[in-house]
């Protein structure tokens, strides 16, 4: 039986750069959804003097892990999430931003990534 030695080094190459391309094109849908759910958190947050909807911010230092984190150094960002007696129309301002934009987060996912999810 004879053997065939195949040279794939070319190809190995374009699969090495398909992967940095991925990886770049899934960070900036990231960095896309994450600004997006910023700003409707900051449409949503509860207004009295502004300070929490001036706060909220967008964490992309762990981007390279997949994560991408909204949030506010606000120290009462979190009770007003999940409590708010005076205005509770604007409770879970944070997680509403997210449900929101699901179709258009899907949306970016999807031409990040050159596929259909459903």
């Amino acid at each position: 039986m004879k053997r065939f030695n195949v040279d794939l080094k070319g190809d190995v190459k374009k699969f090495e750069n398909l992967a940095i391309n991925a990886k770049d094109s899934i960070e900036l849908a990231m960095l896309d959804i994450g600004l997006m759910v910023q700003n409707q958190a900051k449409l949503n947050a509860p207004f009295a003097k502004g300070t929490l909807r001036r706060s909220i911010s967008t964490d992309f230092s762990k981007i390279k892990k997949g994560i991408v984190i909204v949030w506010s150094p606000v120290a009462y960002a979190r009770r007003r999430e999940y409590e708010n007696y005076k205005n509770p129309d604007k409770k879970h301002y944070l997680e509403r931003a997210y449900k929101e934009n699901k179709a258009k987060i899907e949306n970016i996912i999807e031409k990040a990534l050159n596929i259909k999810l459903k």
